[in-house]
């Protein structure tokens, strides 16, 4: 497991390099941050150019993916990427799906910032999937 986060360290910081070689980053810090789905305990690292999801490993297709995306939108509340999703639990199939990312008002009770994630079919344009994105507080890398 260390090792397994040394070498996910490496790959986000020089993904995080790319993006900022290429003048690409997110207006808003906060979508650096690791969210983690409040149901399923999903975790999501994103940059511009990848997204990193991790699923429980209690789950029967535990395990994590990274896929390549590509920034469309870029707001301050509001990002918009498409990603080469995969379509099954190997990874072995993928399509072109966007995913997009809100971030809702700071919350007083739990002291955090809640996100909407949304995954939307490019083919039929259809909504695939909606759920519910909690921060951790603290922003994992900083450009």
């Amino acid at each position: 497991m260390k090792r397994f986060l040394i070498f996910f360290s490496f790959l986000f910081a020089i993904n995080i390099a790319n993006a900022n070689a290429n003048n690409e980053s997110f207006l808003n810090p906060l979508f650096y941050q690791r969210l983690t789905d409040i149901v399923d305990e999903s975790i999501y690292i994103l940059t511009p150019k990848t997204k990193f999801y991790e699923l429980p490993i209690s789950s029967e297709c535990g395990g994590y993916q990274t896929v390549d995306c590509t920034l469309l939108e870029n707001e301050e509340n509001f990002i918009k990427i498409i990603c080469n999703d995969c379509s099954n639990i190997n990874c072995t199939l993928q399509k072109k799906r966007i995913n997009t990312f809100q971030i809702l008002p700071f919350d007083d009770k739990t002291n955090r910032y809640y996100v909407k994630h949304r995954v939307i079919d490019i083919n039929n344009n259809s909504m695939l999937r909606e759920n519910l994105l909690s921060t951790d507080g603290v922003i994992a890398i900083h450009p």
